[in-house]
């Protein structure tokens, strides 16, 4: 649900909230789909995370990065704060693994509530990100002009 009360940056959040675990962390999926990914690129997935600290003081959520190829990148986050706290996960797709993917966050194991905030998917290193002060701009080399390109303008 939207959160229009809680955010880490702004006004409104996403909440997960699970009534009851299920017996497969896939069967519950926040998710986003058709991204471009390269063979051999360094890619980060990176959001602000919270518990809900009347629910509990952690949970696991899966973060699944998958192509076509049956086997998607997984890796177990325990979010561990009942504050805002950043996650950062830097992956790189091996040379068989081209084309659309989508980005998914399993959660179906735990009926621990939780808000993501500042959800960012970017090709790079953390240090790639482009921000200012905590406001997302751009990720790095997908400005639609290059500084080197933009010429000045005389009288």
């Amino acid at each position: 649900m939207t959160d229009d009360f809680t955010a880490h940056n702004g006004i409104k959040s996403a909440k997960i909230i699970q009534s009851k675990a299920s017996a497969n962390a896939d069967n519950v999926k926040v998710y986003y789909s058709t991204l471009q990914i390269e063979k051999n690129k360094t890619y980060t997935v990176a959001f602000w995370a919270k518990v809900d600290a009347r629910e509990g003081s952690k949970r696991d959520v899966v973060l699944s990065v998958q192509t076509i190829n049956p086997e998607p990148f997984l890796k177990t986050i325990t979010l561990d704060s009942v504050d805002w706290k950043e996650y950062v996960n830097v992956f790189t797709f091996p040379k068989d693994i081209e084309g659309n993917m989508r980005i998914s966050l399993f959660v179906g194991l735990s009926d621990v509530d939780f808000w993501i905030d500042d959800f960012r998917f970017f090709e790079g290193e953390p240090t790639d990100e482009i921000m200012i002060g905590e406001t997302l701009v751009n990720p790095k080399n997908k400005m639609p002009i290059s500084w080197g390109h933009i010429k000045r303008i005389t009288d």
